[in-house]
């Protein structure tokens, strides 16, 4: 449980994270960072292990899905986000767990999910009170939804993968994944016309912690806590992260938040959330 629970402080912190130490960082060059930095931490341990190391295009391309074109829109949906919108707009991430069932498995969509894209719309327009720019507000929630399912879809695929291939380490798999994530991520980057500034002290801290640290360790201890305890500790060290990223924001980052719409918004979410 104590993996879990350091995973789950560690990832609430990347929202403002990314927000305040990558400002002004092309957001495709951000994506293709953390991800090459992630594939290296990982390669950098199945070295030792290298005589059984063999490519799989099939987690290539599911890493590419998952990490790689997740993290393209989760990344730019802070250009129109507050860091506390970013970490509450995730939990719908169970929605599209259960739409990517639908789509690529073939699984019925449960009515449940119906009512839960009904009410996590209602929140949105709820939180959308009193919000300076309407549009950017839009714009940042429909990348986070995108995003969403990217990462959803590359669960159920990698959950398919993971059952029919059991027998491969977990350090292989996720080096696989993050290494697909590269590729794609790396595509966006050369075929972007952004430019910026060289990076500074505060932005390469940023990207180490983000990949190596926040992708890299977290993932590698998640899943080696997620062995160790049951599927409700499992559940509840998933939904910490949420709440506290949001106390993080307002706390240490200094956004502001307008309690009388957030906190009404953020039930239907909840009650969403909860009906999966």
């Amino acid at each position: 449980m104590n993996y879990l629970i350091f995973v789950s402080i560690l990832w609430s912190f990347s929202f403002g994270i990314i927000k305040y130490g990558l400002e002004g960082v092309d957001s495709f060059f951000i994506s293709f960072s953390r991800n090459l930095i992630a594939f290296s931490f990982f390669a950098g341990i199945s070295l030792y292990n290298f005589k059984k190391f063999f490519f799989d295009y099939k987690l290539l391309c599911i890493g590419a899905i998952q990490f790689g074109l997740m993290y393209i829109f989760y990344i730019q949906s802070y250009q129109f986000l507050p860091a506390y919108l970013v970490a509450t707009f995730t939990i719908t991430t169970p929605i599209f767990i259960a739409i990517s069932n639908k789509v690529l498995l073939k699984k019925d969509i449960p009515l449940a999910g119906i009512y839960a894209i009904l009410l996590v719309l209602t929140g949105s327009f709820i939180m959308r009170y009193n919000v300076v720019n309407p549009f950017d507000y839009w714009k940042g929630f429909f990348l986070i939804q995108i995003a969403n399912f990217f990462f959803a879809a590359g669960q159920i695929l990698f959950k398919d993968w993971n059952e029919k291939n059991n027998n491969i380490d977990i350090i292989h798999n996720f080096s696989q994944l993050f290494l697909g994530a590269s590729i794609v991520t790396s595509i966006f980057y050369i075929s972007s016309t952004n430019s910026y500034d060289s990076l500074s002290n505060l932005n390469l801290i940023t990207l180490f912690f983000l990949g190596f640290i926040s992708s890299g360790l977290g993932f590698l201890l998640w899943n080696i806590g997620a062995t160790k305890v049951s599927t409700e500790k499992l559940a509840i060290s998933n939904n910490i992260i949420i709440p506290i990223a949001v106390i993080n924001s307002y706390l240490i980052f200094g956004e502001q938040i307008n309690l009388f719409s957030f906190l009404p918004g953020l039930l239907f979410f909840y009650i969403a959330y909860r009906i999966l």
